[in-house]
């Protein structure tokens, strides 16, 4: 091939790939997370994030209730049901480098209607977490809802 020929052709590829790369689908994660004051015990699914839990949140143990994932294209929400009629939407908005904008939503189920909690846009690094609770979880106890968020 010839060297100018190459350099045209690779000209031509860099814009197709960034196409590409816009539109591959997220890969979104959800996890419901039960927040306790009543033992220490954290799910070992939760580890990766404990240190980040028990210093954000005033809560001594952590016990993974609900996790969802799957996948979402750009703008388009994926939508999980978590526990106790609460409910996630997720919608990626921007990928750059290793950093995912996305917008949360968090809503609660009263009577035949979603009731938000939560609406706000984030920017995280890809495969980490953006944590956000403190929804009493039902009537009984003391325990509270704690989301996390998570997007590559």
């Amino acid at each position: 091939m010839l060297p100018g020929l190459f350099v045209l052709a690779a000209a031509l590829a860099e814009p197709a790939l960034a196409q590409q790369k816009e539109t591959q689908p997220f890969e979104v994660s959800i996890q419901a997370i039960r927040a306790t004051k009543t033992h220490t015990k954290v799910s070992p699914e939760l580890r990766q994030i404990a240190s980040e839990l028990k210093k954000r949140f005033s809560y001594t143990g952590f016990t993974l209730e609900a996790e969802k994932s799957g996948q979402a294209t750009k703008e388009k929400a994926y939508s999980a049901d978590l526990v106790a009629g609460f409910k996630a939407k997720v919608t990626p908005l921007e990928r750059s480098g290793e950093r995912v904008t996305l917008k949360v939503e968090i809503l609660q189920r009263e009577g035949k209607t979603d009731k938000r909690l939560l609406s706000t846009t984030v920017t995280i690094n890809r495969g980490k977490s953006y944590l956000q609770g403190g929804w009493r979880i039902d009537s009984k106890s003391a325990d509270v809802l704690i989301v996390a968020v998570s997007a590559r």
